[in-house]
């Protein structure tokens, strides 16, 4: 009798032992990974409000969140990465411009309009207003993404070694390595000079072996990378305005718990606004930058640059109309195309 009553006094550890655990188990949040890739270097605005939002994220919800950060193009260049974002395989990526959608949509060449922005001002309204809905809801999305909003990449500047770009001129038999984008190469060729497509993951390599004169990115990117070792010219065009996209996978993000979504959806937005204040607060100290490892830097005569566009707008709205051009412009505060 006494053998069956600690048999039986066993059974029911055993069974109180699983229930407790099969109840912690339950009691336990589930878990999420969400990993972000970048082509930036650790140095980038980007990638310390990157850092900032890891922080946000992983203390809101308690560690359920737990952020990864792939930068310097570890994961691939960016096409790379909006492809593996949209099957799956990466959940999240910070793509640097519009430009990289140009295969899938073709619209977005809109974002090669030279000088359609007057300054930065103009620009993030344009972004964070109707024409960043408008983006959003018919461009980006419907590839498969969901954007959670528009940080930024920024003006874009050219850089050579050939000679300081002030007129249109001096851009005349200059070879610049250029993204993909059709618009972009013929602003090069109106221009005078000549477009060799090339990766970014390559460029440096490019500009150091002279397979190329120059390039054009935004000040965040040249300093970044280091491309005042490799060119001695940095002329401040502004010709391009690029937005960022903080892009994730749909399926990822549906499978998320609506409170975890809120706090992602807003901690992207709160170091959207500090990705913004850095590039800001950093502009003056990017150019000095240069200038001390050597480079020369001067101002552009933009009238004059803008008065060599006009072909080149024409090649959008010739084959895309004014609506989307009309709506940047009118977000951003400015007039319409007539």
């Amino acid at each position: 009798m006494k053998k069956c009553t600690r048999l039986l006094a066993l059974l029911l550890t055993f069974v109180m032992v699983f229930a407790l655990a099969a109840s912690s188990a339950e009691a336990a949040p589930k878990t999420y990974s969400l990993k972000i890739a970048h082509v930036n270097s650790q140095t980038h605005p980007a990638h310390i409000a990157l850092e900032k939002f890891k922080e946000i994220v992983e203390e809101k919800t308690d560690g359920a969140v737990k952020v990864d950060i792939y930068d310097s193009s570890v994961l691939g260049g960016e096409l790379e990465e909006i492809q593996q974002v949209i099957d799956g395989s990466l959940t999240a990526a910070m793509i640097m411009g519009m430009s990289n959608w140009q295969n899938m949509v073709p619209e977005t060449a809109i974002e090669e309009l030279p000088f359609m922005y007057p300054d930065v001002e103009h620009a993030r309204a344009a972004f964070d207003g109707a024409y960043g809905d408008f983006v959003k809801e018919n461009w980006i999305e419907p590839t498969g993404l969901k954007v959670l909003c528009f940080w930024e990449s920024g003006f874009r500047h050219f850089t050579n070694n050939v000679r300081p770009i002030v007129t249109p001129d001096d851009m005349k038999d200059i070879k610049f390595r250029s993204a993909q984008s059709e618009i972009r190469v013929k602003m090069f060729e109106a221009l005078g000079a000549s477009a060799t497509i090339i990766n970014f993951s390559e460029l440096y390599t490019a500009l150091q072996q002279g397979t190329v004169d120059g390039q054009e990115n935004p000040l965040s990117i040249i300093t970044a990378n280091g491309f005042y070792d490799v060119q001695k010219y940095l002329s401040l065009s502004g010709h391009f305005y690029s937005t960022a996209l903080f892009i994730v996978n749909p399926d990822f993000w549906d499978s998320l718990p609506a409170e975890y979504q809120e706090i992602i959806q807003a901690a992207s937005e709160e170091c959207r606004d500090y990705d913004r204040e850095l590039s800001s607060a950093s502009e003056a100290d990017m150019i000095q930058t240069c200038i001390d490892n050597g480079m020369e830097v001067n101002e552009i005569d933009a009238e004059a640059f803008k008065a060599a566009m006009d072909e080149v707008w024409a090649l959008y709205t010739d084959e895309f109309g004014t609506e989307a051009v009309n709506l940047a412009l009118t977000s951003s505060g400015q007039d319409p195309l007539e």
